[in-house]
């Protein structure tokens, strides 16, 4: 965009007749749009500024009838108060005796309470020991029956690989370990 410096700087190059036409008619077209755009700028901000006004008009309207809203309203909140005031220490009043008569009322019930609820956690108790010793014994009779089952296949096994040791000392020829044995020789 041009500036006023840009527009008083701006040399042609003189011609026999002049100024060169051409460069005059490419600035004087650059000068138009750029007058254009500042033209409809100017436009723009001159409707912005009378928006504006009518908002700040309307604004103060109703900034007065708050002020006198409130007015009204702290007036109403005193009249309100005072009288909030008076109810709420009847209201304290009754409170007070039946907070009263409640908290005897949960004091007991809360003490039938902790006293069921200690029996079902002497059951609980009872009953998760009876399960906690029933699983014990599941568990020596399981872990005796392992030890019997370790006991029984080690004799079991010590008892194949004696035949399998008679076999090869006694020389068996279709024996496959004999085969085996030969091979790795």
């Amino acid at each position: 965009m041009l500036t006023p410096l840009d527009i008083q700087k701006q040399e042609f190059s003189r011609k026999f007749r002049g100024y060169c036409d051409e460069e005059v008619d490419t600035f004087m077209d650059q000068i138009t749009q750029d007058y254009e755009e500042l033209f409809r700028e100017n436009q723009e901000l001159k409707e912005k500024l009378e928006q504006s006004n009518k908002n700040m008009s309307r604004y103060q309207e109703i900034e007065e009838v708050l002020k006198n809203t409130m007015i009204l309203a702290q007036k109403s909140a005193e009249d309100i108060r005072q009288n909030t005031e008076k109810e709420a220490n009847l209201v304290m009043d009754k409170a007070r005796v039946e907070a009263d008569r409640i908290t005897r009322e949960s004091e007991q019930e809360a003490a039938a309470v902790l006293q069921e609820a200690e029996r079902r956690a002497a059951d609980l108790i009872t009953g998760a020991e009876r399960k906690v010793t029933g699983i014990l014994e599941e568990y020596r009779r399981l872990e005796s029956q392992a030890q019997v089952f370790r006991m029984r296949f080690r004799s079991f096994l010590e008892t194949q690989l004696k035949i399998l040791e008679g076999e090869l000392e006694g020389g068996n020829e279709t024996s496959p370990f004999r085969v085996e044995l030969e091979e790795e020789d």
